[in-house]
């Protein structure tokens, strides 16, 4: 089964215009015959936000507008995409916010809308703690789940991936620059966890009132089950990376 990864930057000054470049490399993606597309956490808006509000004029709900452009693609070519996303649920008593991902079927289904449990300190400005399960769903190639981005260092995260042994561990991610070797210490929080490791992040600069200047990493990945890269983007720059994998039945 061919698998990718999605590597991109969303332009806040440029909503339109980040739709536009993402869906792109998605229909690159899937012209290529991949099963599975996996997208960067926050793909369409950016990561940083000042406050509720700030986040509040770009989230989304569940079923929105940006879902209904991927599912259509999904259901045109057949394949899965998992994507993140900020979303909204409206309430009388205050709009609650997430940092979530859709897990989008081959048919155009949202097959689940996955919502980060652990957050890293500049979701703490504007979003909630998840309050959803990780993701089990079993489609026609083998199992998926997803996590976004800080939940690897949650240890509840990693003793899932053990326990259950997906097939495919679908990986958004906005993971920071930090001068460290970004593989190696993604392997080590997956040891003992026999998935193919399929993670999407983005790279670049971003600067937000109330945050330190910000640089993502890029080097979007596939592992293999024994954390073995198959396929990496680079440190920047737009990328679509793709591997054949062989699933465990």
């Amino acid at each position: 089964m061919l698998v990718a990864a999605i590597q991109c930057k969303a332009n806040k000054r440029d909503p339109l215009g980040s739709q536009t470049r993402l869906l792109g490399l998605c229909e690159d993606a899937a012209q290529r015959g991949a099963a599975l597309i996996v997208c960067p956490e926050m793909a369409l808006s950016g990561y940083l936000f000042a406050n509720a509000a700030d986040a509040r004029r770009v989230a989304e709900p569940a079923t929105g507008p940006s879902f209904q452009l991927l599912a259509a693609l999904s259901a045109r070519h057949r394949c899965t995409i998992v994507c993140g996303y900020p979303e909204v649920v409206p309430s009388d008593t205050g709009d609650r916010l997430y940092n979530s991902a859709w897990l989008i079927g081959p048919d155009g289904t949202l097959l689940y809308n996955y919502r980060k449990r652990l957050l890293f300190d500049a979701d703490e400005t504007w979003a909630q703690p998840g309050d959803t399960a990780y993701p089990q769903l079993r489609l026609p190639w083998g199992s998926l789940t997803a996590g976004i981005c800080m939940d690897l260092n949650d240890d509840r995260f990693t003793q899932f991936l053990a326990r259950e042994e997906a097939s495919v561990v679908a990986f958004c991610t906005n993971w920071l620059e930090e001068g460290l070797d970004l593989h190696g210490y993604w392997r080590y929080r997956l040891l003992g966890v026999r998935s193919i490791f399929v993670a999407a992040n983005t790279y670049g600069d971003e600067r937000c009132a109330g945050h330190a200047p910000t640089r993502f990493a890029g080097q979007s990945v596939i592992l293999d089950a024994r954390g073995r890269p198959l396929a990496i983007a680079p440190s920047k720059g737009d990328a679509v990376i793709t591997a054949e994998v062989t699933l465990r039945p």
